[in-house]
C-alpha cells in the first residue's frame, strides 16, 4: 500500500533531516532555499515545488485544505544515455517566485552546454496547476540533438491513494493529449493546451498502478519506451507523457498544460466512473479477441 510506502517514507525522511542536520547543517539550509509554496489565496490553493535535491517535484497541493497531489516532475534523456530527473543537468538558475496577485507562479532554468529545460509553474482559476516547460538545445551544443523528454503524475485526489481510475483520451489534436483522473469525491483533467517547436515529436502515453518504480523513470535507468496504455484502475493510479523530439542548435520545443481539480456533482462522478470502467471492459474484451487496432484509430 502506497499509503504506508508514504508513511514509512515520510519517517524516514524526518530521520534523515534530522541526521543531515546534525551533521552537515549548512547543506541543508541550501538545501531548503530550492523549496518553494506558491499559494492562490482566491481559490484555497497552494503547492509545494522543490527545485532541486532528492524529493525534487511538485507535491502537496492543497485545495481546501486537502492534498490533491503526492508528486509530479520531468525527466529527459539525451539520445542513448539514461533517464535522469531535470534538476541533474544544473543548479536552477533564473528562479523567478511571483507569489503575490491573481495568478501566482515559479519558474526556474536548468541549464547546461548540450540542454536547457525552463520550468514555469502557477496556480490560477477553478483551481488550476498550470506548468509550461521550454526544452531548448543549446546554440553552443553545435549539433543537432535528439530529446527524450518525461512527465510523471502521481495525485491522489482528495487525499487519497487508491479507488481512483485514469484514463487518456483524444482532445481533437489526433493524440492522447487529454487524461482524466476520477475518485472519491473529486476529479481531474488534464490537457496539454500547446505543443511548439521541434522536429519528429512523437508523444507517448502510460497508465498504471502505483508500484514504485515510475515507470522506469529514475536517475540513471536506461531511458523507458512508455507503451501507450491508456487505461488503468480501479487503484492506486498513476501516469506518463513521452515526447521523443529532435532540436537543431539553438531550437526548442514549448509544453503548456492545464490541469483542473474540480468535486463534481454525485451523479456526474459515477457517469465519470462508470464510462471509464466500461471503456477498460471493452479494451480487455479486444486484447482477448486479438484485436490489434490502436485506441486512437
Amino acid at each position: 500500500m502506497k499509503i504506508l510506502k508514504k508513511s514509512f517514507v515520510s519517517r524516514a525522511r524526518m530521520f534523515q533531516s534530522a541526521l543531515f542536520a546534525f551533521l552537515l547543517a549548512g547543506i541543508v539550509l541550501q538545501s531548503e532555499a530550492q523549496i518553494y509554496t506558491i499559494s492562490d489565496a482566491n481559490n484555497n490553493s497552494s503547492v509545494q515545488v522543490s527545485l532541486s535535491g532528492g524529493g525534487s517535484g511538485l507535491s502537496d497541493w492543497q485545495v481546501g485544505g486537502v492534498n490533491q497531489l503526492y508528486q509530479q516532475w520531468f525527466y529527459y534523456s539525451l539520445g542513448s544515455g539514461t533517464i535522469n530527473s531535470i534538476d541533474t543537468i544544473a543548479s536552477p538558475s533564473s528562479i523567478n517566485n511571483h507569489n503575490t496577485g491573481s495568478a501566482p507562479f515559479l519558474s526556474a532554468t536548468y541549464a547546461s552546454s548540450t540542454i536547457s529545460v525552463t520550468t514555469k509553474f502557477g496556480l490560477n482559476n477553478s483551481p488550476t496547476l498550470s506548468d509550461t516547460i521550454t526544452v531548448l538545445n543549446p546554440l553552443n551544443s553545435g549539433q543537432t540533438q535528439v530529446f527524450h523528454f518525461y512527465q510523471y503524475s502521481d495525485f491522489d485526489l482528495g487525499g487519497i491513494a487508491g479507488s481512483q481510475n485514469v484514463q487518456f483520451s483524444s482532445n481533437g489534436s489526433g493524440t492522447a493529449y487529454e487524461v482524466d483522473q476520477a475518485g472519491g469525491t473529486a476529479s481531474l483533467e488534464g490537457t496539454v493546451t500547446a505543443l511548439s517547436g521541434g522536429v519528429s515529436v512523437v508523444p507517448k502515453e502510460q497508465a498504471g498502478i502505483y508500484d514504485g518504480v515510475q515507470f522506469g523513470l529514475a536517475n540513471g535507468n536506461a531511458a523507458p519506451a512508455l507503451n501507450n496504455s491508456l487505461i488503468a484502475g480501479p487503484g492506486d493510479v498513476v501516469y506518463a507523457y513521452e515526447w521523443d523530439l529532435t532540436l537543431a542548435p539553438g531550437s526548442s520545443i514549448q509544453i503548456s498544460e492545464n490541469q483542473i481539480f474540480t468535486v463534481p456533482e454525485p451523479s456526474t462522478l459515477v457517469l465519470i466512473s462508470f464510462g471509464i470502467g466500461i471503456l477498460g471492459w471493452a479494451l480487455s474484451n479486444r486484447g482477448r479477441r486479438g484485436t490489434q487496432a490502436s485506441f486512437l484509430a
